[in-house]
């Protein structure tokens, strides 16, 4: 019997890999070698942690109106996009998809954003880029193509960006409000609930999901490094301004500070807090408690210390 072809395109960003490296551990251990593995790169010679992972072949495969796409795609059953963090977002994505559907691709699983859902309109409206997911998710509606929405708030991981504060300054900066609440994605949780729906889409047909580990707040941050570094961990709150250029000088471009911004204008403005049975959406998927704050600082401290 042949296996069932799954191809994550973006393989190389943080979620696509944590994807790909999850639904290789569990091809083996879990779905008795069912599944045929492709990792779509924009460079194959820098996919190395890719080509080693078992069953898994890497594929040069580009984003966007590539008109190789099509035949790239022929005989996949179930694509992964990984929606890419750009200005142009939304026709990239499109674009793909609408070649998957060319190829007679069964299913689609499309990573986008929590600010999709209805508590975060005002969200949506705002933001420079996140508008995009509603338009995103609108045209892949339109498609035909039975499809499954990942959304993603928050990376839990993008504070391994404060390692230097932490290490030099014992404090965490940010124009964040310490006491208002924050949902985060750890990238492993979300790559377990991407691997288990790319082995059986079946169960996840017209779905979309809000992939929450935790919801925090900053002052738990400091609280948390804090007690996994034995030292006082102080938050310091900063001005809009002052984040702006620090932003700036640390060679970010003027959009992405922009993004930054915003995100923290949500933060302070409460729009980020995410619970109820959206909450539980990583557990229902995966069967597993996804990794909480706590659990998530004791297992990188080693590398704030």
């Amino acid at each position: 019997m042949a296996k069932q072809v799954v191809f994550v395109i973006g393989a190389t960003g943080s979620i696509g890999a944590a994807t790909v490296t999850e639904l290789a551990l569990a091809n083996v251990e879990k779905y008795g070698d069912k599944l045929d593995i492709r990792a779509g790169v924009r460079n194959p010679e820098k996919a190395d942690k890719l080509k080693a992972l078992p069953g898994v072949s890497v594929v040069q495969a580009e984003m966007g109106p590539d008109k190789n796409l099509v035949e790239t795609f022929k005989g996949v059953h179930t694509l992964f996009i990984n929606t890419p963090g750009a200005t142009n977002r939304r026709p990239l994505t499109v674009a793909t998809a609408e070649a998957a559907k060319s190829a007679g691709v069964k299913h689609l699983v499309v990573v986008s954003g929590v600010s999709t859902g209805p508590m975060h309109e005002e969200l949506t409206k705002s933001s420079n880029l996140t508008h995009q997911w509603i338009e995103i998710e609108s045209a892949i509606k339109q498609l035909g193509v039975p499809y499954t929405f990942l959304r993603l708030p928050w990376f839990m991981d993008n504070f391994f960006g404060l390692a230097g504060e932490i290490k030099s300054k014992s404090s965490i900066s940010s124009p964040a409000d310490p006491t208002k609440p924050l949902t985060c994605i750890v990238v492993k949780d979300a790559g377990s609930a991407g691997a288990e729906v790319l082995a059986d889409p079946s169960k996840h047909v017209n779905k979309a999901y809000s992939m929450i580990s935790d919801c925090i707040s900053y002052g738990d941050l400091a609280a948390a490094f804090s007690e996994a570094l034995g030292r006082e961990i102080k938050y310091v709150r900063m001005s809009y301004e002052d984040a702006r250029k620090m932003f700036l000088g640390m060679g970010l471009q003027e959009w992405q500070v922009n993004i930054f911004v915003d995100f923290y204008k949500a933060v302070n403005s409460g729009m980020l807090a995410v619970t109820g049975s959206d909450a539980d959406d990583i557990a229902n998927i995966t069967g597993k408690k996804p990794t909480d704050l706590k659990t998530w600082v004791s297992m990188v401290a080693g590398a704030f210390k």
